[in-house]
Formats: structure tokens, sequence, C-alpha cells
């Protein structure tokens, strides 16, 4: 009978013993599919963060070629060539030389983004620019009216920027930039004068918008012309180094183009070791470096270089890549 007892106590023992490591056994698998769970849940997190880093990438100009605007499609009535740079277009038509597109493309992207960080260096300008929908135009003058006819009554007529255009059939064009080809390329002056709209809109006070009766860049431009002229006078005074006859253009007008000078010498794109555009253009503008800008026009040098803006400092050459 002892013997018996004892044995099922045994049996018992043994029983109670497996049931533990069941319970066990039971507790680390929980544990284990808690663990793959919650895994599982962090994977969607991994996931977010690469899209983010995809979107990023994305505002990188890739160059690509579209063939309608994705949000205005009265543009499309007369464009069908798209390049998007940084959110700024450049709008073409196929008849024009797809070279010519992407290299205004480039131009415009290496204005935006002198330093080539994949970053625009003044986003607040850019902003401007693409708040108020202003594109670069690639064409010819009969599409220029084309456009415009066909854009009466429509969005786009009293909402396209277009402060400057870029004539494929007219045009000069340094395909692989002026160092290369030691020519000018009129891109240079075109893409900026549209870029410009921007600065003059963002820091009046220093660049002056149309209705800006003072800015420092005016006050410099007076310096440059040798006086505050409203209009073109007859005859520029002997110490004017900049001296624009064009009669079509008014103060601000005037302002535009000063400012385009003054910044390509800065930049050093009328060194006359790249090109004769400064000798060629010795009627309008007499200072071809950026150590002649320093020495004769100090204000706007200093404006340009020492007032904590983010201009372009290196010459545009349409071969924009990423550092």
């Amino acid at each position: 009978m002892v013997t018996l007892m004892n044995k099922m106590k045994k049996l018992l023992q043994i029983i109670l013993m497996f049931s533990i490591l069941s319970m066990i056994t039971a507790a680390c698998n929980k544990t284990e599919e808690g663990m793959i769970k919650s895994s599982s849940e962090d994977q969607p997190t991994g996931t977010l963060i690469q899209a983010n880093t995809e979107s990023i990438s994305q505002k990188i100009p890739t160059f690509t070629i579209l063939n309608k605007h994705p949000k205005y499609n009265c543009l499309n009535d007369t464009f069908n060539t798209y390049i998007n740079v940084f959110g700024i277009y450049v709008v073409s038509v196929d008849s024009a030389p797809e070279e010519y597109v992407i290299h205004t493309a480039k131009i415009l992207a290496e204005y935006l983004d002198n330093n080539l960080d994949g970053k625009p260096d003044e986003e607040s300008v850019l902003n401007y620019l693409i708040e108020n929908n202003y594109v670069v135009p690639v064409w010819t003058e009969s599409l220029r009216k084309e456009f415009w006819k066909n854009a009466a009554g429509t969005f786009c007529e009293d909402n396209t920027g277009m402060a400057a255009s870029m004539y494929y059939n007219s045009d000069k064009w340094a395909l692989g930039g002026i160092i290369k080809s030691g020519s000018w390329d009129t891109n240079l002056e075109e893409v900026w004068h549209i870029i410009s709209k921007g600065w003059y809109a963002v820091y009046p006070e220093y660049f002056g918008d149309p209705n800006q009766k003072e800015s420092v860049i005016n006050q410099a431009m007076d310096i440059a012309r040798g006086g505050k002229f409203n209009g073109i006078p007859s005859k520029y005074p002997e110490s004017a180094w900049y001296s624009y006859t064009d009669e079509t253009c008014d103060y601000h007008c005037q302002k535009a183009e000063y400012f385009y000078w003054a910044l390509m010498s800065n930049i050093g794109a009328l060194d006359p070791s790249i090109t004769n555009k400064c000798e060629r253009s010795k009627d309008e503008w007499h200072i071809c470096t950026k150590s002649e800008l320093k020495t004769k026009d100090q204000k706007v040098h200093d404006l340009l270089n020492n007032q904590g803006f983010n201009l372009p400092i290196n010459i545009p050459l349409g071969n924009y890549s990423v550092n």
C-alpha cells in the first residue's frame, strides 16, 4: 500500500513538472510572438523613413522631360516639353533642340543651387517664383505670340510669370559652358532676369521692386550711371561705367540690367580670358572682373558679397551635378 502511494506521488510530481514546463514553454512562445509582432509593427516606421528620403531626393532636379504641365492645362495649349527644376518649370516645344532645353534647365539649376549641394541656396526667393508660377520659356517669337493669344481668358493670362525668354532659333548657346566653348551664352542673362524677380520681391529694400523708390541697388546704379536718371540721358557723364541706352527701358528695367551686369562681373563670367563679351559690351558696361568691381563699384560689390545673401558666386555652365 505504501509502495502504491509512493508511486502515485511520483506520478503526480511528474505530471506537475510537465505542467510547469508547458506553462514556461507557452510563456516563452508568447514572448517570442510578442517580439515578432513588435518587429512587424516597427516596419511601417522604417518604410516611412524611406519614403521621406525618396521625397527629398525627388526635389533634386533629374531633368526628366514631361509632355504636360502637372497643374496648369492652359500651358499645355502651346507647350509640350517641361523640365521641373526645384519647382520652377522650363517650358518648351518639341521643335526646340532637346539639348537646348536641358541646357537651359541646368543653367537654372546652377543659379538656384550654386554650391551644388542639392538644395536651393535662397529658398525664400525660390518660393516666391514658384508661388507666382514663373516659367522659363525656350521657344520662338512666333510661339510667344501664339501662347498669349491662346492664354486670353484662361488662368494663364494673369497667372504666368515670364520675365524673359530663350529663343532657340536666334539666341547664343554655349553647350558645355562658356569656359569650354569660349563663347557667350545668352542663358546667363535671360535665366537670371527671371530669377532676379524673386530677389526684388523678397528683399525690396536691397534690390528694389518696381514700387520701391529707394534701395541699395538703386543707389549703387545711380553712382554707376553718373547720376540719377529716371530715363535715358542725352549723354551719360564721362565718369559713368554703366550706360544703357535702350529708350524703351524705364528706371526699374535699367536696374534689372545693372543687377545682371554686376553679377556677371562678380562671378567672373565677363573675364576677358574666357570670352570677348566684356569687350563687345563696353558701350554699355565697363567692368570685366570681380577685382575691378571691388575697386570701381564698391557699393554694389558690398551688396553682392558682404550682406549675407546667398547669391551665385560661380559661373553656371549647364553641367549641373550635385556634389
